[in-house]
């Protein structure tokens, strides 16, 4: 049995679909069964459970040998702790986790409060015992998913980062990599960067989405405190600033480490990264007029 949580999630629904797919038995973790729309069947279980509810694992992880681990914002180090530790208990094989590239860049959790978390959470499985495999993706593709209203009615895309190139990743990819370790053998102690074969600042993503629907589109830059009243209306303000302090970073000091292109994609599923291309060809009716 394989549980994956953030099940309804953009990676973790794909690697559950995955998973389904190839033949595997599967338990769906959700605080919400109820509101979770899972296609039903004999290779599928769901178990309301939640991280941040540490009594509600052990029922979630009865006879389980491994799994999916991913959480977001603050609260991401004491959530894969909790489940961790439950997992430690209940004799898990194997855990993949979803880590983040900026994990490299959390020395400081004051200039970077987003690595800081995936780094204290991956700290948490290194030292646990369970073996692990870790994924540590870049940004993914299906964020310019939030450019499709505007693009829609004005032809424009709005977003805090014009300029800084970034070898953004294809969330398809992460989950089949995801998929590849959870179910073949060798990946054990081993941690994946992973990226797009291209960098390109968020101009250039607009421009290939543009050229593919035939229309001239307009990037305008965000202030950060606009991008922060947006982010407001989704998440935490703890996670909110994090995020923002995170930016801040980049935008002054420039990101190295997000234009970097890794092999990782490549070696494990044996074919390259799909493109920012590929990936806006496959979701063009989504800002479609």
């Amino acid at each position: 049995m394989i549980l994956v949580t953030g099940a309804t999630g953009n990676v973790g629904g794909k690697v559950l679909s995955l998973l389904r797919a190839d033949g595997h038995k599967v338990r769906a973790l959700t605080r919400d069964p109820a509101k979770a729309a899972f296609d039903t069947g004999a290779d599928l279980e769901v178990v309301a459970a939640d991280l941040g509810r540490p009594e509600t694992l052990p029922a979630a992880l009865d006879g389980v040998q491994k799994v999916f681990l991913m959480s977001l914002g603050a609260n991401k180090a004491t959530h894969d702790a909790h489940l961790v530790a439950a997992a430690r208990k209940a004799g898990v094989e194997h855990i993949v986790q979803l880590s983040t590239l900026g994990v490299e860049m959390a020395e400081d959790p004051k200039k970077n409060p987003l690595g800081h978390w995936h780094r204290v959470a991956e700290d948490a499985l290194r030292e646990s015992g369970v073996p692990w495999t870790i994924l540590r993706p870049n940004g993914f593709m299906s964020m310019n998913l939030g450019w499709a209203a505007s693009v829609k009615a004005e032809g424009v895309a709005r977003g805090p980062l014009a300029d800084v190139p970034e070898a953004i990743v294809d969330p398809r990819d992460i989950a089949e990599v995801a998929v590849r370790a959870l179910t073949e053998e060798g990946h054990e102690g081993r941690v994946y960067e992973l990226t797009g074969p291209q960098a390109l600042t968020g101009r250039e993503q607009l421009a290939v989405l543009g050229s593919l629907l035939g229309r001239d589109l307009r990037f305008e830059t965000v202030p950060l405190a606009a991008h922060r009243e947006m982010m407001l209306r989704h998440f935490s303000e703890e996670t909110v600033n994090g995020v923002i302090t995170t930016l801040e970073e980049a935008i002054e000091h420039g990101s190295e480490l997000h234009g970097r292109l890794s092999p990782d994609v490549q070696r494990v599923l044996g074919r390259a990264p799909r493109s920012f291309a590929t990936w806006a060809h496959d979701h063009l009716d989504f800002y479609r007029a």
